[in-house]
């Protein structure tokens, strides 16, 4: 009976000592998920929020003219969608196909002649530039056409 009574009383402490490893364990844990989600909490606001006037809230031809202005070269729309697509991810997840989707709204860029279309032989695409990059013969100035080659 002596040897029940003894097992009974480690068995007592083990769960106790169990309990308070897993514990202090728990606590560590949770100081390393807080850190985790501090560290991820900055790198989303610089991801989603930088420092270089993008707004969120602009109409994706304004987003768009911005990114161009921003890369300070003509660009292609294989070129702008992923710079897109980095700034709103969401937009994946809406359409089936991005191709479509930014080709939409470049149309409506060079409709209102916030873009100017540059088309470069042996080239698959337009270049989309700023007015101010184009000469008054729709010709690149020469600065910008040592950006694309």
């Amino acid at each position: 009976m002596a040897k029940t009574q003894e097992n009974t009383e480690n068995n007592a402490e083990n769960p106790v000592e169990k309990l308070e490893r897993e514990n202090f364990q728990l606590r560590e844990l949770y100081k390393e998920a807080l850190l985790e989600i501090k560290n991820l909490t900055e790198r989303l606001n610089q991801f989603e929020k930088p420092d270089d006037g993008y707004n969120k809230h602009w109409s994706v031809v304004t987003k768009i003219v911005f990114l161009i202005t921003k890369a300070d070269k003509p660009l292609r729309s294989v070129e702008i969608i992923p710079l897109l697509q980095a700034r709103e991810p969401s937009i994946v997840n809406k359409q089936a196909s991005l191709e479509k989707y930014v080709s939409a709204f470049l149309n409506t860029a060079v409709k209102h002649e916030r873009l100017i279309p540059y088309k470069l032989k042996g080239v698959r695409g337009n270049f989309y530039c700023l007015p101010e990059w184009v000469d008054e013969e729709g010709e690149l100035i020469p600065e910008m056409r040592r950006k694309i080659y």
